[in-house]
C-alpha cells in the first residue's frame, strides 16, 4: 500500500466517524443557527452597531474550531480503544498517520463550517463576495492548525479522561481571548494592553476578522493579513504533527500513552 493511499484511508475513517451520527450533526447545526438568529438578534438591540452581522462570522469560526477539535477527540478514543495501535500495525508510517489526522481535522472543520457558511449566505447576503471565496482555503488551513492543538492536548493529557477537561479549557481560552464574539474595542476594556497582541494573533481572531472584512464597508483583507493567518496556522500544524508523531512513537514502543 502506498503511503498516500494509507493517508486517504485514515482520513476516510476519521470523517466517517465524524459524520456517522447524522442526527447529531443536524442538532449541532440547528443549535449554531439558533445562536446566529436568537443571540445575534437580541444583542443587536443592546448594541450601538449591527451585532447580528458581526456575530454570524464568529459562530461559523467557533463551529469550525469545535469540529477540528472533535477529530482530536476521535484520536484520543482511538488511543484508548486500540484503534491507533491497529493503525500502527499496518504499513503506514508514523509521519503519514500524523498527517492524516491533521488533514482530517482540516476537512472536518471546513465541511462543518461550510454548512453553516452556506446558510449564513442566505441570512447575510453581504457575505456573498469574492473575499469570502478567498477565505475558504484559509479556513481549511486554520482548521488544520486547530487540529494541531488537539494533538498537543493528546500529548499532555495522556490516557484517561483528562483530555476532556483539557479540551474544554483550551476551547474556553481560545474563544474567550479572541474577537470571535466581541469587537477588539470592547475586549480592550477588560484585558490589559499587553494581552492585545496575543488576542490579535489568536488564529480564531485572524480568520474571523478576515471573514468579517467581506461585509465591511472598507474591505480589510490584505496579503499581509493572509500571510499572518498562513504562518500562525502552519506553526500550530507543525507543532501538532510533531506531537502526534511523538505520541505514536510512544504507543508503538510501549503499547499505550
Amino acid at each position: 500500500m502506498k503511503q498516500w493511499q494509507a493517508v486517504l484511508r485514515v482520513i476516510k475513517v476519521d470523517l466517517s466517524y465524524f459524520f456517522r451520527t447524522k442526527w447529531l450533526i443536524v442538532t449541532l447545526v440547528t443549535l449554531n443557527l439558533s445562536d446566529m438568529l436568537v443571540v445575534g438578534a437580541v444583542y443587536t438591540n443592546m448594541m450601538n452597531f449591527d451585532y447580528f452581522v458581526f456575530y454570524v462570522p464568529g459562530v461559523i469560526i467557533a463551529a469550525m474550531f469545535a469540529a477540528a477539535l472533535d477529530v482530536g477527540r476521535r484520536v484520543h478514543l482511538g488511543l484508548s480503544e486500540g484503534v491507533t495501535q491497529y493503525y500502527l500495525s499496518l504499513p503506514i508510517s508514523l509521519e503519514s498517520l500524523a498527517l492524516a489526522h491533521i488533514l482530517s481535522a482540516g476537512l472536518g472543520g471546513l465541511i462543518y463550517s461550510g454548512i453553516l457558511l452556506v446558510v449564513a449566505l442566505a441570512i447575510v447576503p453581504k457575505l456573498i463576495s469574492f473575499s469570502t471565496l478567498i477565505m475558504i482555503p484559509f479556513m481549511f488551513l486554520v482548521s488544520m492548525g486547530l487540529g494541531g492543538i488537539a494533538a498537543i492536548i493528546n500529548l499532555f493529557s495522556g490516557g484517561g479522561d483528562r483530555f476532556w477537561a483539557f479540551a474544554e479549557g483550551i476551547q474556553m481560552i481560545f474563544l474567550g481571548m479572541s474577537t470571535v464574539f466581541y469587537p477588539i474595542s470592547v475586549i480592550q476594556s477588560f484585558f490589559p494592553g499587553y494581552l492585545m497582541s496575543i488576542i490579535l494573533l489568536n488564529p480564531l481572531s485572524q480568520i474571523t476578522n478576515a471573514l468579517r472584512s467581506a461585509i465591511s464597508p472598507v474591505p480589510a483583507i490584505t496579503l499581509f493579513s493572509l500571510g499572518q493567518i498562513a504562518v500562525t496556522s502552519f506553526l500550530m500544524l507543525a507543532m501538532g504533527f510533531l506531537c502526534y508523531r511523538y505520541v505514536f512513537i510512544k504507543v508503538k514502543n510501549q503499547g499505550k500513552i
